[in-house]
């Protein structure tokens, strides 16, 4: 959802939704994200709702015809390009992660959004609801790419499922394996946290340590009630 021009990540889009977390998780998640939003929107937003909705949303509206004109043709090639990207992202960026072939479709990705409107075509109304799919789906490559990219730029090594290749100080665990398999446990576990931005077609990483935890352990609708009734301010 979005709110005075920033974006939020609520329930599915927060990353907590699907088979690794419970149900009951993407709705909290939903609750708390909406809250926020409202926070936000009472203490930044003035005016009536028309006014700081309306116009972003009909600038939106104008920047997608305009695409979907600039992407109109007689024959389309945006089925293609769609399979081409979510080919080259499982073999770079999946489970097995070659920081070279990161860095090198990384690339790729960031020149066809720079153009994307002067290569990807679509021939039919289907094919262009697929251009907006796959310009969200580059986007979003572009930001794993970037985080991916970053993590072994600070030194970070192959953990959880993620396996990062690793040819100078990596082992194989078995020899017959590619050498893409090539990888090196990471044994000290980096406590900071990595942020993402992105803005004006740039992808910004940070790092910063992690918030603590509270002191208080409680149930999350106790928490939640409170939140509602003091904002959880003594």
């Amino acid at each position: 959802m979005t709110a005075g021009g920033r974006l939020f990540a609520v329930g599915e889009a927060a990353a907590s939704h699907g088979v690794y977390r419970p149900g009951g998780t993407a709705l909290n998640a939903g609750q708390v994200g909406s809250t926020r939003a409202a926070q936000y929107i009472a203490a930044r937003c003035q005016g009536d709702a028309p006014d700081n909705f309306g116009l972003p949303a009909a600038a939106a509206l104008t920047e997608m015809a305009a695409l979907a004109d600039a992407c109109r043709a007689d024959t389309g090639n945006v089925r293609a390009l769609w399979q081409y990207a979510a080919g080259e992202m499982s073999r770079c960026g999946a489970a097995i992660r070659d920081p070279a072939q990161i860095r090198a479709y990384g690339k790729q990705v960031e020149a066809q959004l720079a153009d994307f409107a002067q290569t990807v075509k679509a021939g039919s109304r289907t094919e262009l609801a697929m251009v907006y799919r796959l310009r969200d789906m580059l986007l979003s490559q572009r930001a794993y790419l970037t985080a991916m990219e970053d993590y072994t730029a600070h030194g970070g090594k192959s953990r959880g499922s993620a396996l990062y290749t690793d040819l100078t100080g990596g082992v194989k665990p078995f020899g017959q394996l590619p050498d893409t398999f090539t990888f090196a446990l990471d044994e000290t576990e980096n406590p900071l946290v990595q942020e993402l931005w992105y803005e004006d077609g740039v992808c910004r990483p940070a790092w910063r340590a992690p918030l603590p935890i509270p002191g208080d352990d409680d149930f999350f609708e106790n928490v939640w009630r409170s939140y509602r009734e003091t904002g959880n301010i003594d």
